[in-house]
């Protein structure tokens, strides 16, 4: 008996090949490159949501002291972000400082820390200042972290806010005095 043709073709012992890919279906190449731009897109959003406001900061604001007599009250705040810190530079303390002095703390009460002003590096003369310290960031001040009674201090504020990273902190820390010297 003979066996009836067929138009298959003969089976075949090489590899399989692999299918030609389908037009319809995304490359590899195309959901890599739309994964990265979802990470990007998720890292600027969540960096947008928790940097520091610049036109929300409160702004220093001088008034007459009440007790003292002696002069001007300034008002500052001091928080804590959460951020990387590099190191400190004379030029940008210069440039972002609108407010920079020596202090010595003569009370705290609450989460408010006031401060007689010993010398003005940079803007208005002021009595004494007044900041509202906040958060426990490691990154806040130089030194003890905080704010101490008897205290003194070199501290720099930026539209009313405490500048920290490095530009803030207890005045005999080495380097701090040193930093306010070539910047102003």
């Amino acid at each position: 008996m003979t066996s009836p043709t067929t138009d298959r073709p003969a089976p075949s012992r090489a590899a399989p090949s692999r299918p030609a890919p389908s037009r319809a279906a995304p490359s590899r190449r195309v959901l890599l490159v739309a994964a990265v731009i979802a990470v990007v897109a998720a890292v600027s959003v969540g960096w947008a949501l928790t940097r520091p406001e610049r036109s929300n900061a409160p702004q220093a604001t001088a008034s007459a002291s009440a007790t003292a007599g002696t002069g001007q009250i300034t008002r500052l705040t001091l928080t804590a972000i959460r951020a990387k810190c590099r190191e400190p530079e004379p030029a940008l303390l210069a440039q972002a400082a609108d407010f920079a002095f020596a202090g010595t703390v003569t009370g705290i009460s609450g989460n408010v820390v006031s401060l007689h002003v010993t010398r003005v590096y940079k803007g208005a003369d002021a009595g004494s200042v007044q900041v509202a310290q906040t958060g426990d960031s490691s990154e806040t001040m130089l030194g003890s972290g905080k704010f101490e009674t008897g205290k003194a201090y070199l501290v720099a504020a930026a539209q009313g806010a405490v500048m920290i990273c490095g530009y803030s902190g207890e005045a005999g820390l080495p380097g701090l005095s040193e930093l306010y010297q070539k910047a102003f």
